[in-house]
């Protein structure tokens, strides 16, 4: 009897010591488990930077190209790209050998990306625009400005690509209509006009999220102006690549960082050039590379004024040496 009640009573610790160790044992499973799929998703977020990088690196052989397939993923994916860096997912940030401008943060299955060379006057690099179609443009324009905004949709020489979500609206429309434009998804207000402090005051109230990117254009080159509802910082673009590379850059310092990474390559391509003016001096000697290297060492990047004067320089000595018997600098 003793016997039974012992074997009674130890019966439900023999239940009780199943339970605890089948809970450990799924607890330990579903941790492994988890600890698995994030391995595996740091690996598939490490393996998606470098596809993203060597893609940008084969579409910079191109000129003047646009892909929106590149980062065509069954998972929706969340990218962070910022001066020079990507982060895909929670991964570790990789380093990017091509030069970006984009919103800082995307998430889409599909992202619109457009290769596009920068020259200065000879060609610096491409440089790759980035964006996604949940993020909305409005162009503004007045009428001494429409035909230049209506060219970024109908000249095959300037226009930017419909995978881009952009569109025009007059500078009257945009005043007229603030009231529906506050119930939509706009990322940022691109102005090709100029517009009263009254206004700007008028447009951030009923948009109070909303960026604003001012453009003094002025024959592919200019300067800009990014208003937020903290701030307002100015920069310029001094090609019309740059300028897009604003219109989509995620702020001013963010543009800032990557017109930086574009100026350091414009350095080194000068220093380039000017040694190859001292090695075509060598063998024509009645040339003007003298000339050429004075403007190739000479360059300023600090302001605007210097590097119209630095591309005015180069182009006509440049030019000079095309026609006439000598070799071209580029």
């Amino acid at each position: 009897m003793l016997l039974n009640k012992k074997g009674d009573v130890s019966q439900p610790f023999t239940y009780l010591f199943a339970i605890i160790a089948g809970s450990l044992i799924l607890i330990f499973i579903l941790w492994f488990a988890q600890g698995h799929l994030k391995i595996e998703k740091s690996k598939s977020s490490q393996e998606a930077a470098f596809y993203f990088d060597e893609t940008l690196l084969l579409l910079s052989a191109a000129e003047d190209i646009y892909n929106q397939e590149m980062t065509k993923n069954p998972l929706k994916m969340n990218y962070e790209i910022s001066c020079g860096n990507l982060v895909v997912e929670n991964s570790k940030p990789a380093k990017l050998n091509s030069i970006v401008f984009s919103p800082k943060k995307l998430n889409s299955k599909q992202l619109a990306v457009y290769s596009k060379s920068v020259l200065f006057p000879f060609k610096i690099t491409n440089i790759f625009i980035i964006s996604e179609n949940s993020k909305r443009y409005l162009f503004v324009f007045d009428d001494s400005t429409k035909n230049l905004v209506e060219s970024f949709k109908s000249d095959i020489r300037v226009k930017l690509p419909s995978i881009f979500n952009f569109q025009l609206i007059s500078r009257q429309n945009l005043l007229s209509n603030l009231n529906d434009l506050a119930k939509q998804q706009i990322t940022r207000l691109v102005l090709f006009t100029k517009l009263s402090q009254q206004d700007i005051t008028k447009i951030s109230q009923k948009l109070p999220d909303l960026d604003i990117l001012s453009v003094d254009y002025q024959d592919g080159q200019g300067s800009l102006k990014f208003i937020s509802k903290t701030s307002s910082k100015d920069s310029n673009f001094f090609s019309l690549p740059l300028l897009y590379a604003a219109i989509f850059s995620e702020s001013q310092e963010t543009y800032e960082c990557s017109k930086e990474l574009l100026l350091k390559k414009l350095k080194l391509l000068s220093k380039l050039y000017n040694q190859k003016a001292s090695l075509l001096l060598s063998s024509f000697a009645s040339c003007p590379y003298p000339q050429a290297s004075s403007i190739l060492n000479a360059l300023d990047t600090s302001t605007l004024e210097s590097l119209r004067l630095f591309y005015n320089s180069l182009e006509q000595v440049n030019n000079m040496l095309a026609g006439g018997n000598c070799v071209s600098l580029y």
